[in-house]
C-alpha cells in the first residue's frame, strides 16, 4: 500500500501560500498588530520583516479574514495617511536571482484603487539605488515593469484582463519572470467564483538589474501614490521551481480550504499544525466542519482515507469524514463520507479534498484533527498464495519487481501470534539488485519489510541469496514510545486508538465488547495491542494493505473445506497434552488486588471437569485493577486451562489452487473438517498456524484447534497467563509472589543447598542472599575452574533471558581468566552451540 497523499501542515487546512526552499520571503500578516518597532514577521524564516510606516494614528491594522489575519491600511483617505510597508534589501533580495524570480499574492483592493490610475503594489522603484521590477494597478489593471542596472525601462506591459477587479473582492495575483529565457506571465484570479486568467507569454530585452539593492515597498510610490484595501500572504522567490501551472493549481486547491477562516467554527492557528474547534472566551463551538485544501489522488487501485487525531471517547470526535473528486480543481464531484474502515468511496479522479466534520459534548474540551492520509491499494499481481512469487515495492509502494525466479517461499503466520515470510533467489538473478534490507515485499494483500539478507555460496559453487521478512505490523514495535495510561471500565476501541495514535495505522473493526479498567505500562503499539488481546480476548488481525487493525471475536469462518487421507492430507499427528491442565486458578490484580470479597472469601477459581486432581496455578493481571473484571478474566482463562491442549499437526495441500476446487478455500483462523477413519477422526477444528509453500502448495504445513508449545511464539501468551503450575496443594500467597515467572532453573537461590545443581568449588552460604536467605559461594583460585551447572529442558523460543545477581570481592582475574555465564545450547538434531557471557 502506497501513501498517495498527506495532509498535516498548516497551509494544509487553511490554504495559506506553502513556504519553499526558493521562498525569499513571505509576509501572512497574521499578528494582532506589529511588534514594539512597527515590524510585522516574515514568515519564510529570513527574518526580512515589514516595517510598518503610518500605523499610529490612521485607519491601519491586521483584521481577521479568509487566511488568517490580513493587513489594511489607507481605508480613510490614501493621501493622507499614507501608511505603507517597507522591508529593507540587504543586499541579497536580488542577488543571484537564478533562471527565475516570481512575486505575487492576494489583494482586496477598495473603490479608490480599482479607480485610480496609478496605484503601487509591490515596488523597488522607491529607492536606493536602481530598481528591478514594479508590480502596480493601472487604472484597475495588473501591470508589470522591468528595470536594468542603469535603471531604464525594459519592459511595461499594462494587461487587460477579463477579470474585473471591484470593490472589496479578493484575487490572488503573480508574475512569473523568467531571467534567462526573458519572458514574462502574468495571472489574476478571482476567489469569488474561482475564475484564472492568465496572460499571453510576453518577451522584453535587455538583462534584469540584478545589482538591485533597493528596499521592497508595498503600497506607496514617490510619497505620491497610495494603495488602498488589504495585502495578505505575499511572496518572493528567485531561482525559484514555481511554473503559471503551479501558481493556477495553488488558487483552485486551496480556494475552499478554511482552517484559517475567521468565519469558520474550526481552527488550525491556536495550535499549529492541527485543527480543533474554535475556542470564544474559553468555550468551544460544538461542532464544526473544515474544509482542506486539494491533494493528489489518481489512484491505481482502490483507496483508503486515514484520520489520525486525538480525542476524548464519548466526549470529543471527529464525526464525520467526506470526500470530494475532481479531474481539473473545477468541477467537483458532490460529497461522499467515507466507509466505515475509511474505504474511498468518492470516484477516482486526479484531485481529492476532504469535509472534516469535529464535534464535542462539552464545550470546554476539542478534538484535534492532526493528519490526513490517502493510501493506494493497488490489486495485488496474484490473488491467492497457491503460486504467488514475492513483489518488491518501492519507497511510494508501487511495484517494483515480481520475484518470478523465488523459491522455497514460505509463509509462516499464527493467530494473534508472528507473521513472517523466507525465501530464496539465485543470487545472479536480474533482480536481486531490487532487495534491500527495509524494503517492503508483497504477497497477495499481506505486506513484509525485509528484515535480513544472506548470501551464501555452498560447496557446489551455487550462491543463493535468502530472505527474511517480517509483516508490516511489526513495525509497531519501533513506534514512538507510549506514556501509561489508565483505562476505566473501558471496551478495547478506546485503549487501541491510544496504541495507535501517531503511528499511521488507525482502527479497523473491532467486535469484541468486553470492559476493562486496567493500566497500560508498555512502551510501544504492538505490546499495547498485544496486552488488549491478552485482557479484552479474541483475535488481533493487522491487515497491512490497509493499515488497519482489527479485534473480532473470531477472526475466521467455517470455510467448509475437508482435509482426509489421500485427498489433500499427507500426514497428521494428534497431540492430547495435560502437561498445563490447571482446575485451580488463583489470580491477583494491581497491587495485588484479589476478587475474593465477590467470590466466597477465595481468591481462586475452580473447575474439575476433566480432572478431580487440585492443580493450581496463578494468573498475573497486575494491569487489572477491578475486582469484577479480574473475576471474569480470570474464569474466562482458567476455561482454557482446565481442559487438555489437543493438538493437530498435518500435511496438507491446499487444493484450491487447482481449477474446480476453490470451494476447498481456507485461511488463517477458519474452521475447517478434519476426517481419518484410521485414527477413528472426524473433527471441526481451526487453523491456529500454518507454514505455506506457496511455490509448492502441496507442502503445506497446519497446525489446528491449539498451538503446540514446540512451535514457538504462539505459546507465548500460555506462559504469561499461568506463570506457576503446580501439582500439590494450595500454596499461601507470599509464597506465590515470592516464586520468579518463567524461571526453568531449579532452586535458582539456594533455598535447597546445592540441591539440582552440578556443583564444582561451589558452596552454599546459608546467611548472605538477595531474594532470599542464601547465596552460591566460590573463592578463586588462579589457574583452577569453578563452575556451577544445571541442564534444563525449556520450550522452543526465539528468545531467551538469563539474569543472575552477583556481587564480587577482590576479583582479579589471571591472563587467561573468565567470569561469566557459559550456555551450551543442543538442537533437535542433536548439534551444540556454546555461548559465553561475559560478567568481568
Amino acid at each position: 500500500m502506497a501513501i498517495k497523499s498527506i495532509l498535516t501542515s498548516q497551509t494544509d487546512f487553511t490554504g495559506e501560500f506553502p513556504v519553499s526552499e526558493k521562498t525569499v520571503a513571505l509576509w501572512r500578516f497574521n499578528e494582532a498588530a506589529p511588534d514594539s518597532n512597527n515590524m510585522l514577521t516574515d514568515d519564510s524564516g529570513h527574518n526580512r520583516n515589514f516595517f510598518v510606516s503610518g500605523w499610529s494614528g490612521t485607519s491601519a491594522n491586521l483584521l481577521s479574514g479568509r487566511l488568517g489575519r490580513y493587513f489594511r491600511q489607507n481605508i480613510i483617505n490614501p493621501t493622507s495617511e499614507k501608511t505603507h510597508l517597507v522591508a529593507t534589501n540587504d543586499g541579497s533580495f536580488f542577488s543571484d536571482l537564478g533562471e527565475k524570480i516570481v512575486v505575487g499574492g492576494w489583494i482586496n483592493p477598495t473603490t479608490y484603487s480599482v479607480g485610480q490610475t496609478y496605484i503601487p503594489i509591490f515596488n523597488t522603484r522607491q529607492g536606493p539605488g536602481q530598481p528591478i521590477f514594479y508590480v502596480s494597478l493601472f487604472q484597475g489593471r495588473l501591470r508589470l515593469m522591468l528595470y536594468n542596472a542603469s535603471g531604464s525601462l525594459i519592459y511595461d506591459q499594462t494587461e487587460t484582463p477579463t477579470i474585473t477587479l471591484k470593490n472589496n473582492g479578493w484575487y490572488f495575483i503573480a508574475s512569473v519572470i523568467e531571467v534567462n529565457n526573458k519572458r514574462v506571465q502574468n495571472l489574476l484570479c478571482d476567489r469569488s467564483d474561482g475564475a484564472v486568467w492568465q496572460s499571453p507569454v510576453r518577451t522584453f530585452t535587455g538583462d534584469l538589474n540584478q545589482s538591485c539593492v533597493a528596499d521592497i515597498v508595498m503600497g506607496m510610490h514617490a510619497n505620491t501614490y497610495y494603495y488602498a484595501g488589504g495585502f495578505d500572504d505575499w511572496f518572493y522567490e528567485k531561482d525559484s521551481l514555481l511554473t503559471m501551472e503551479d501558481l493556477i493549481s495553488y488558487f483552485k486547491s486551496s480556494i475552499l480550504a478554511n482552517g484559517g477562516d475567521s468565519a469558520a467554527d474550526v481552527d488550525a492557528f491556536a495550535d499549529p499544525g492541527s485543527v480543533m474547534l474554535k475556542a470564544t472566551s474559553g468555550v468551544y463551538a460544538q461542532s464544526g466542519q473544515l474544509f482542506t485544501i486539494a491533494a493528489a489522488c489518481s489512484l491505481a487501485g482502490t483507496g483508503r482515507v486515514s484520520v489520525t487525531s486525538e480525542y476524548t471517547a464519548g466526549i470529543t470526535a471527529i464525526s464525520l469524514v467526506e470526500t470530494s473528486t475532481s479531474d481539473d480543481l473545477s468541477s467537483w464531484t458532490e460529497w461522499q463520507a467515507v466507509g466505515a474502515s475509511g474505504e474511498l468511496q468518492s470516484p477516482n479522479r486526479e484531485y481529492i479534498r476532504y469535509r472534516i466534520t469535529l464535534s464535542t459534548q462539552d464545550t470546554s474540551r476539542t478534538p484535534k484533527l492532526l493528519e490526513i492520509q490517502l493510501h493506494d491499494i493497488p490489486k495485488p499481481p496474484y490473488e491467492r498464495l497457491g503460486f504467488a512469487r514475492p513483489v518488491v515495492l518501492d519507497t511510494n509502494g508501487a511495484w517494483e519487481a515480481v520475484l518470478e525466479n523465488a523459491f522455497d517461499i514460505i509463509v509462516t503466520s499464527e493467530v494473534n501470534g508472528a507473521d513472517i515470510l523466507e525465501f530464496k533467489l539465485p543470487f545472479h538473478d536480474s533482480k536481486r539488485e531490487a532487495l534491500d534490507n527495509e524494503k517492503q515485499v508483497q504477497i497477495v494483500n499481506d505486506v513484509y519489510r525485509i528484515r535480513t539478507i544472506t548470501d551464501e555460496k555452498s560447496s557446489d559453487g551455487r550462491v543463493v541469496t535468502q530472505v527474511y521478512a517480517e509483516a508490516a505490523f511489526y513495525d509497531l514495535s519501533f513506534s514512538a514510545e507510549k506514556e501509561p495510561m489508565e483505562f476505566v471500565a473501558e471496551t478495547p476501541e478506546v485503549p487501541m486508538r491510544y496504541a495507535l495514535l501517531g503511528t499511521g495505522w488507525s482502527l479497523g473493526n473491532v467486535t469484541v465488547s468486553t470492559k476493562r479498567t486496567w493500566q497500560s505500562t508498555e512502551k510501544n503499539a504492538l505490546s499495547i495491542l498485544r496486552a488488549i488481546q491478552n485482557i479484552h480476548g479474541g483475535d488481533l488481525i493487522f491487515d497491512s494493505a490497509n493499515r488497519l487493525v482489527h479485534l473480532l471475536t473470531f477472526g475466521g469462518t467455517d470455510s467448509g473445506a475437508l482435509f482426509c487421507y489421500r485427498k489433500n492430507m499427507k500426514s497428521i499427528q494428534r497431540v492430547v497434552d495435560t502437561r498445563s491442565l490447571i482446575t485451580r486458578l488463583y489470580a491477583y490484580g494491581k497491587d495485588g488486588m484479589t476478587f475474593a470479597s465477590i467470590n466466597g472469601n477465595k481468591e481462586y477459581v475452580e473447575d474439575y471437569s476433566y480432572s478431580s486432581e487440585v492443580r493450581v496455578g496463578t494468573l498475573d493481571a497486575s494491569s487489572i485493577s477491578n475486582p469484577y473484571q479480574l473475576l471474569e478474566f480470570a474464569n474466562m482463562r482458567l476455561a482454557q486451562y482446565a481442559k487438555p491442549r489437543i493438538s493437530y499437526v498435518l500435511s496438507a495441500m491446499d487444493l484450491s489452487v487447482l481449477t474446480g476446487y476453490e470451494h476447498e478455500a481456507w485461511n488463517l483462523g477458519d474452521i475447517v473438517t478434519v476426517d481419518d477413519k484410521d485414527l477413528k477422526l472426524s473433527v471441526k477444528t481451526r487453523v491456529v498456524r500454518r507454514q505455506y509453500n506457496l511455490q509448492e502448495p502441496w507442502k503445506t504445513v497446519l497446525e489446528l484447534s491449539t498451538t503446540l508449545r514446540e512451535l514457538g511464539d504462539s505459546s507465548a501468551g500460555w506462559d504469561k497467563a499461568a506463570d506457576i503450575l503446580s501439582s500439590t496443594d494450595v500454596l499461601d500467597r507470599q509464597e506465590l509472589k515470592d516464586l520468579v515467572p518463567f524461571n526453568h532453573l531449579r532452586n535458582s537461590r539456594a533455598d535447597d543447598g546445592l540441591t539440582y545443581w552440578l556443583s564444582s568449588g561451589f558452596t552454599v552460604d546459608p546467611t548472605n542472599g538477595v531474594s532470599g536467605t542464601a547465596s552460591f559461594k566460590a573463592e578463586g583460585v588462579l589457574g583452577m575452574t569453578k563452575s556451577l551447572s544445571q541442564t534444563v529442558y525449556p520450550a522452543s523460543r526465539k528468545s531467551y533471558t538469563f539474569s543472575a545477581q552477583i556481587a564480587s570481592e577482590n576479583l582479579q582475574k589471571g591472563p587467561n581468566g573468565q567470569v561469566g555465564i557459559e550456555v551450551v545450547i543442543e538442537y533437535e538434531d542433536g548439534s551444540t552451540e556454546t555461548r559465553f557471557i561475559d560478567l568481568f
